[in-house]
């Protein structure tokens, strides 16, 4: 016979798990671009590959110092171009950093193929995409909105107060996606894309908005001498919300 106390400490150890799931979801890293205007000439673009856009330890930084692309537009120049980036490390920090060579309405995206990862009995190949788009017009972000090199994009579009997402997949609309939105005074929606790629949400409050969702293909190969079973895509974006008018 099971005791109530064993019973009690089933349920604990249950819950433990649980927990556990849910802190290694939560705590996994993700490609983010930043600007500092206040850096530079035309400002600075920042690269991290952290649980949140800031600089950490950079463990898993050397395939995006060796590998990684990052790229800027903007509307008189909107063809991507390259930016050189430099390996920073201080006060135990590690990022990715270079000047910019234009201002604003610009369009800051990045890209890299990280390689094989284990996660539980799983080999996934993972891939990252971030941008940060600094525009102030309706029109700015209609012509920067959309970053062509990048096989998963997230497209803004402000309609009224509120701004629309559109997920595309090379170039095509992803259904049934989750994308995480985050702003000003603890603002966070989860919404699913619709069966045209999109996500709409009303800007409540001016500030910072991030935005992050995934896409996964269910295709085995072999990366660097590592097989995988899966594939896995993400990409975040930041931009300065709403817009003015």
């Amino acid at each position: 016979m099971i005791s109530s106390r064993q019973i009690g400490r089933g349920a604990v150890l249950a819950l433990f798990a649980v927990l556990t799931v849910m802190i290694t979801t939560a705590s996994g890293h993700y490609l983010w671009v930043t600007v500092d205007d206040k850096v530079g000439n035309q400002g600075t673009v920042n690269v991290y590959f952290e649980h949140a856009a800031a600089a950490g330890d950079g463990e898993y930084l050397d395939r995006f110092a060796k590998n990684g692309k990052t790229w800027i537009r903007t509307i008189t120049d909107p063809k991507p171009k390259l930016i050189p980036m430099k390996d920073i490390s201080k006060d135990k920090l590690r990022w990715l950093t270079a000047p910019l060579s234009a201002g604003a309405p610009r369009s800051i995206d990045s890209y890299c193929k990280f390689g094989v990862y284990r996660y539980g009995k799983t080999d996934v190949l993972l891939h990252y995409n971030a941008r940060n788009i600094q525009v102030d017009s309706h029109d700015d972000l209609h012509e920067l909105g959309r970053a062509e090199q990048l096989d998963l994009d997230i497209v803004p579009h402000d309609v009224g107060d509120d701004m629309v997402l559109t997920v595309l997949w090379k170039g095509k609309p992803v259904a049934d996606r989750v994308v995480y939105v985050r702003g000003p005074k603890n603002f966070a929606e989860n919404p699913k894309t619709d069966a045209k790629g999109r996500v709409r949400f009303p800007i409540k409050d001016a500030g910072k908005y991030v935005f992050r969702t995934d896409v996964e293909e269910s295709t085995a190969g072999q990366d660097d001498g590592k097989d995988y079973s899966l594939i896995r895509h993400h990409v975040t974006m930041i931009m300065m919300l709403p817009l003015k008018k």
